[in-house]
């Protein structure tokens, strides 16, 4: 079967499992009390007590680790964009387990969301594969990967300062900021998923630079993990989930392009619009609750 064909089915398996986990967090934080109205080793223990939290957390780390899984067989740049398919299963998720409904924008974003996918699915670009672990971490010394690294944490910071300054906007800034970090996270990820290609995994264990790329893949995910939570309590599941789903489709283009230098192609370079306008229509308006069922007298 094709390298990049693994690869995407792998994203998909790991958006929807990160999707479903956000629903389930996103419940879980609801009944919880404001993070910033108790201390935060309370708010902490609060979360981590929360059994629907732990379960929608532990569909996130699933999804991590099939994300990692996907980046071993495909660029990082094919398989990041897929991201945009998780909002469909959030759309079927949210109907599910929250009665909410999509409505007519949401069935429209869904189309386009598939569109996107069957594009990048269809064309199946042959991904880059690297001669050695030497060509694989010279994409992490460079001035590329120092510039992708600064540009990241600046845009963290400033978004971080929006959202405390401007209290309206404060659920979009945390979850643009939540997707930078997941999005250098796995940056850091396509390194360790290649040295486990390139050297096999018991050479890349006994390699010293993949546990300082491990350590930059937790930092990252555990940040943006922690961002996502301050979204969720400071703006809409509706909104804020769309925004880091969209703002994940397109970042990874960056890193892709500049520190790997990867070419996916028109089809997939194409339908990052199309997935980008879909997460926008399925944020457009917030899904209408179910009506309740009529009971008899």
């Amino acid at each position: 079967m094709n390298r990049t064909a693994v690869g995407i089915g792998l994203m998909l398996l790991a958006t929807s499992a990160t999707n479903v986990g956000a629903v389930l967090q996103k419940k879980a934080v609801d009944r919880l009390p404001a993070f910033d109205a108790a201390p935060a080793a309370q708010s902490l223990g609060a979360v981590v007590r929360s059994p629907l939290w732990l379960a929608g957390w532990a569909a996130g780390v699933l999804g991590i680790g099939l994300n990692m899984a996907a980046l071993a067989f495909a660029d990082f740049s094919v398989v990041q964009p897929l991201n945009g398919f998780g909002l469909v299963v959030l759309a079927v998720a949210s109907r599910l387990l929250l009665g909410e409904r999509p409505g007519t924008a949401g069935l429209a974003g869904i189309a386009c969301v598939v569109g996107g996918v069957a594009a990048v699915g269809a064309s199946l670009p042959p991904g880059r594969e690297f001669d050695g672990t030497t060509e694989l971490l010279a994409c992490y010394l460079g001035p590329a990967a120092a510039a992708v690294l600064g540009a990241g944490l600046a845009a963290v910071a400033g978004l971080a300062w929006i959202a405390r300054r401007r209290t309206e906007h404060a659920g979009v800034a945390w979850a643009l900021a939540a997707a930078a970090c997941s999005v250098l996270g796995l940056t850091f990820s396509k390194g360790v998923s290649g040295l486990v290609a390139a050297a096999g995994p018991a050479a890349a264990l006994s390699f010293p630079p993949s546990y300082l790329l491990v350590l930059l893949l937790l930092t990252g995910s555990v940040a943006a993990m922690v961002l996502q939570q301050l979204s969720f309590q400071k703006g809409r599941s509706t909104v804020v989930t769309p925004v880091f789903a969209a703002a994940s489709v397109v970042f990874p283009l960056i890193p892709g392009r500049i520190m790997f230098g990867e070419q996916p192609g028109a089809a997939p370079t194409l339908a990052v619009p199309l997935v980008v306008a879909g997460v926008v229509l399925l944020g457009t308006r917030a899904p209408s609750r179910a009506a309740p069922a009529a009971t008899g007298t």
